[in-house]
C-alpha cells in the first residue's frame, strides 16, 4: 500500500470521527471509510489496520478515543477540541472589559468545527509574541527562523494584521544554504573551503578546514574546525562564511576527529573574553608572584609561541627573572582586561601594543573612578 492510500484513509477516517457527535463503532466506521470497505478483508484484519491507523495518528497528535458501552463494544472518538487549534482574536483595549472577555472571534468557525474554542488575546500578549518570533528568527539557525516565520502564518490566519509588525531585516542572518553545507560536511567528516570575513583584520580570504561541528555561542552559531593552514582549532562565525564548498566523494571520510575531543565540552569551556564576532587575537601577559589567584590566571593561558618578533623576545627576557608570561586567544579585549584587574596589579599585558595602550586607559579610568567614590584616598 502506498503513502498516498495511507493518507487519504486518514483523512476519510479523520472526516468520519469529526462529523460524529457521539462514539461510534469500527462497523459503522467501515461503510464512511471507503479503505475500510473491502469486504474480503476479515474482521480481526480490519481491526488490526484500525489499530494502527489509530496509534500513527496518535503520534502525530490526533487522539481517538476508545469508549467501551454497556454490551462491551469498542466505539471510538475524535472530540472537536482535541483536533482544532482554538480561534483567535484580539482586544480592542489593553485593559479588557467583561463584554470583551465573552467576545467571539471575528471568523466564523469553518465546517465541522463548531465546537471549536476561542482565545482572546491582548495588544500586549500579540505584541510579546511578535517580538518572541523575531527573536526566534534573529538566532540565525535557517530552520528555527523558518518555523518562526510558519507560526506567524498560523496566527495570521485569525489575526490578519498579526505579522505586520516582524522587522523583516531580523529574519534570517545565516544563510541557509551555506549552513547545509556546513552541517552535512560535519556529518560526513569532509573538508571545507570557504571565504571568512575577519572583523579584527578587516579581510576576507579563504579557509581550509576540518569541520568538527556547530555550537551555538552568545546569539550567534559558530563553526568549530581544525585550521588546516594554521594547524590550530578555531571558531568561525557562520554569519561571515561564504561560498562554503564540501570536498568530493562523501563516501570517504577526509579526517578524523581527535580523540578525547568533546564538542559540548569545548563550548562550555571557552572563556568570557574567547567568544565573540571576530578572529582571536594572541595577548601576552605577565604574571608576578605564587598566590592562588595568580596561579590560577596563569594555568588559562598557552606556552610561548616558538617564533617571537625580536622586540618583544627582548621584552619577555628582561621580565623573566620576576614574571611568569603566558599568552591568551582574546576575542573580546575589554571582558580580558576586566579580568586582569581582578589581580590587583599581579598580571599586566605586555603585547600587542594596542591592548598595552587599552589597559593603561583602563587602569586610569578605574583609578579616576575611585578617587570620585573614596576622596580621602587620594
Amino acid at each position: 500500500m502506498s503513502a498516498s492510500d495511507k493518507l487519504h484513509r486518514w483523512l476519510d477516517l479523520l472526516a468520519a470521527l469529526l462529523s460524529r457527535r457521539f462514539p461510534v463503532p469500527l462497523s459503522e466506521l467501515r461503510r464512511d471509510v471507503p479503505g475500510y470497505a473491502d469486504e474480503s478483508v476479515k474482521e480481526d484484519s480490519l481491526l488490526r489496520m484500525f489499530e494502527r491507523d489509530k496509534g500513527e495518528l496518535r503520534e502525530l497528535g490526533v487522539v481517538i478515543d476508545t469508549v467501551v458501552d454497556s454490551e462491551g463494544t469498542g466505539r471510538y472518538q475524535l472530540r472537536g477540541n482535541d483536533f482544532y487549534l482554538p480561534l483567535l482574536s484580539v482586544m480592542e483595549t489593553a485593559l479588557p472589559s467583561e463584554t470583551e472577555l465573552l467576545q467571539q472571534p471575528r471568523r466564523a468557525g469553518a465546517v465541522g468545527a463548531g465546537s471549536r474554542a476561542s482565545l482572546v488575546l491582548t495588544p500586549d500578549e500579540c505584541h510579546t509574541l511578535r517580538r518572541a518570533a523575531a527573536r526566534a528568527a534573529s538566532l540565525g539557525h535557517p530552520e528555527l527562523a523558518d518555523d518562526a516565520s510558519r507560526a506567524l502564518r498560523k496566527l495570521q490566519f485569525d489575526l490578519e494584521d498579526f505579522a505586520a509588525e516582524l522587522p523583516a531585516a531580523q529574519v534570517l542572518r545565516v544563510d541557509g544554504a551555506v549552513f547545509d553545507v556546513l552541517s552535512e560536511s560535519v556529518a560526513l567528516r569532509k573538508r571545507l573551503t570557504f571565504t571568512y570575513h575577519s572583523m579584527e583584520r578587516n579581510e576576507t580570504a579563504e579557509r581550509t578546514v576540518e569541520p568538527y561541528g556547530l555550537v551555538f555561542l552568545t546569539g550567534h552559531w559558530y563553526l568549530v574546525a581544525r585550521d588546516v593552514n594554521a594547524n590550530g582549532i578555531r571558531q568561525f562565525r557562520v554569519s561571515r562564511i561564504r561560498d562554503a564548498k564540501m570536498a568530493p566523494k562523501p563516501q570517504h571520510a577526509d579526517f578524523d576527529i581527535p580523540e578525547g575531543f568533546d564538542l559540548s565540552a569545548y563550548a562550555s569551556s571557552r572563556r568570557a573574553w574567547e567568544l565573540g564576532n571576530g578572529d582571536h587575537e594572541t595577548v601576552f601577559v605577565a604574571f608576578r608572584g605564587d598566590i592562588g589567584l595568580v596561579t590560577q590566571g596563569r594555568q588559562l593561558g598557552d606556552d610561548l609561541p616558538v617564533s617571537i618578533e625580536p622586540s618583544l623576545a627582548a621584552r619577555i627576557d628582561a621580565l623573566a627573572t620576576s614574571h611568569t608570561i603566558r599568552t591568551f586567544r582574546v576575542r573580546r579585549r575589554d571582558t580580558f582586561l576586566r579580568w586582569l584587574l581582578s589581580f590587583g596589579g599581579e598580571a599586566h599585558p605586555i603585547a600587542p601594543h594596542e591592548i598595552v595602550t587599552e589597559w593603561r586607559a583602563l587602569l586610569q579610568a578605574t583609578r579616576a573612578a575611585q578617587m570620585v567614590a573614596s576622596p580621602e584616598a587620594a
